[in-house]
C-alpha cells in the first residue's frame, strides 16, 4: 500500500475519531523518509477528498522549510475544487503571485462561502497588504478586521478623530491593532483623554509599547516557531533543565521547561536564555508562572521551587524550536484562536486583550517574547490545551509565562 492510500484509509476510517485520525496520519508522515515532505507532498498533488488534504496540508504547516514544495502543493490545490481549501495552512509559504491569486479567485466567486474563502481568510492574517486594496469588495467582518495591521496613517487619523468625537473604546481598541507605530503614537497622544488608567494598560501594549516606559511591547523581528528534533535549533525544548523550577503550591508538583531561548541565536541582542515554565497538575488555579535566572541559579516568585522531575509530560521529548520569519510584522490584528502558530518575537495575538505582567523586580511592565500552542507536533501532541504567552525583562533576566482562561 503506497503512502497516498495509506493516508486515505486512515482519513477515511469511519471508527476512528477526528483527532484520531488527526495522530495517526502525524505518526504516519513523520516515520516517513526526509520528515514526511514527500508522502505529503504527493497525496496533496493528486487527493479529491478535503478531508483527506486538511489533514495532510496540516501536517506539512508542523513542519519548518520546504517552503518550494509547500508553495507547489498550493499551486496544485488552488484548482482543485473544494480541496483548495486547504490551501489555508500554507500561506506562509506562498510567494505574492499565488497570493494574488487566491485573491482574485475569491473576489470572482459567487460565493463568498468557496473553499478559496478559507485561504484568503488566511492571507488577511499573514498577508494583509496584499489584499487591502480590495477591501471594500471583501464582506466577512473577520476578514476586515485582520486588514487593520498595517492599515495606512490616514485610516489610524480617522479612527482617533471618531474616537475624540464619540468617546467609544471600541474605537481606540480598533486604532491600537493597527500596530504601526503612527497607530502608537497616536494611542500614546491620549493618555489624559482615557478615562479609566486600567484601559491605558492593555491599549497601550496592545498597540505595541509599553504603558509605563514607553518601550516597544515585544522584541521584534517576528518568527514562526516549529517544533523540530533536539539539535536541529540551539531553542531547547522540554529535557531538563537543571536546577530548580518553579513547584505548585498545592501539590509540589514540579513544572516542566516549555522553552529556552538562545540569546546567541536571536536578533534581539538579549543578555540571557530566557526560559519558560508551565505546571504538570490540575490541582490548582494557576495562570502565571515568574522565575528570576541569576548566577546562583532560579528563583521563583509566587511559588516554591524545588527539582524537576526528569520527565517530560509536556513537550513530547526533548526538542527543538526551528525559527522562520512571519510574513506579518505588524502583528495579526484578529484574536488568536485554537491551532495558532507558536511565536517567538513580535506583538502577542491574544484570545483578548490583556494587561502585559509586571516584573517583580523593577516594577515595570515586561514585554512579549514568546507563545506556544498546545497542540499537534510531528512528534505527537503537547501535554497541555492553553496557548502559553510569555514575558521576558531582559535588565532584570525574569521570565512570565501565563494564559488566559
Amino acid at each position: 500500500m503506497g503512502a497516498t492510500e495509506e493516508i486515505e484509509r486512515i482519513a477515511l476510517d469511519p471508527v476512528l475519531s477526528v483527532p484520531e485520525k488527526d495522530e495517526r496520519i502525524i505518526a504516519f508522515l513523520a516515520q516517513s523518509d526526509d520528515r514526511g515532505v514527500p508522502a505529503a507532498v504527493e497525496c496533496l498533488m493528486t487527493t479529491s477528498d478535503r478531508r483527506v488534504a486538511e489533514y495532510v496540508a496540516a501536517y506539512l504547516g508542523l513542519i519548518h522549510g520546504a517552503r518550494e514544495e509547500k508553495a507547489r502543493v498550493a499551486e496544485r490545490l488552488r484548482g482543485a475544487g473544494e480541496v483548495a481549501a486547504s490551501a489555508a495552512r500554507l500561506v506562509p509559504w506562498m510567494p505574492d503571485s499565488l497570493i494574488d491569486a487566491f485573491i482574485q479567485d475569491h473576489l470572482a466567486a459567487a460565493d463568498p462561502e468557496s473553499p478559496v474563502s478559507s485561504v484568503v481568510f488566511t492571507i488577511a492574517m499573514h498577508r494583509p497588504e496584499r489584499l487591502r486594496p480590495y477591501a471594500d469588495q471583501v464582506e466577512s467582518a473577520a476578514m476586515k478586521r485582520s486588514l487593520l495591521s498595517g492599515a495606512p496613517d490616514e485610516f489610524a487619523d480617522s479612527l482617533l478623530e471618531r474616537w475624540r468625537a464619540e468617546h467609544d473604546l471600541n474605537d481606540l481598541w480598533t486604532l491600537a491593532l493597527i500596530r504601526t507605530s503612527h497607530a502608537a503614537d497616536l494611542i500614546e497622544s491620549v493618555v489624559d483623554e482615557v478615562a479609566d488608567p486600567n484601559d491605558w494598560d492593555w491599549l497601550m501594549p496592545l498597540a505595541g509599547r509599553l504603558p509605563d516606559t514607553r518601550k516597544p511591547a515585544g522584541f521584534p523581528p517576528a518568527f514562526l516557531g516549529f517544533v523540530a528534533d533536539a539539535g536541529e535549533s540551539a531553542h531547547v525544548m522540554g529535557g531538563d533543565p537543571g536546577g530548580d523550577v518553579p513547584l505548585c503550591a498545592d501539590c509540589r508538583a514540579p513544572a516542566e521547561r516549555i522553552l529556552t531561548l538562545s540569546a546567541e541565536a536571536m536578533p534581539n541582542a538579549l543578555s540571557r536564555d530566557p526560559s519558560f515554565y508551565w505546571f504538570t497538575c490540575e490541582c490548582a488555579e494557576v495562570d502565571r508562572i515568574t522565575v528570576r535566572f541569576t548566577s546562583a541559579g532560579t528563583e521563583v516568585y509566587f511559588n516554591p521551587q524545588g527539582p524537576s522531575s526528569g520527565e517530560a509530560r509536556l513537550i513530547p521529548g526533548e526538542r527543538s524550536l526551528v525559527l522562520e520569519p512571519h510574513p506579518n510584522q505588524n502583528g495579526v490584528s484578529l484574536p488568536a484562536f485554537p491551532r495558532t502558530q507558536h511565536q517567538v518575537g513580535g506583538l502577542p495575538r491574544w484570545p483578548s486583550p490583556e494587561t502585559h505582567p509586571i516584573c517583580p523586580v523593577c516594577g515595570n511592565f515586561m514585554p512579549f517574547l514568546m507563545a506556544i500552542e498546545g497542540g499537534s507536533t510531528p512528534f505527537g501532541r503537547m501535554g497541555f490545551e492553553e496557548l502559553l504567552f510569555g514575558f521576558w525583562c531582559d535588565s532584570c533576566a525574569v521570565s512570565s509565562t501565563q494564559t488566559q482562561n
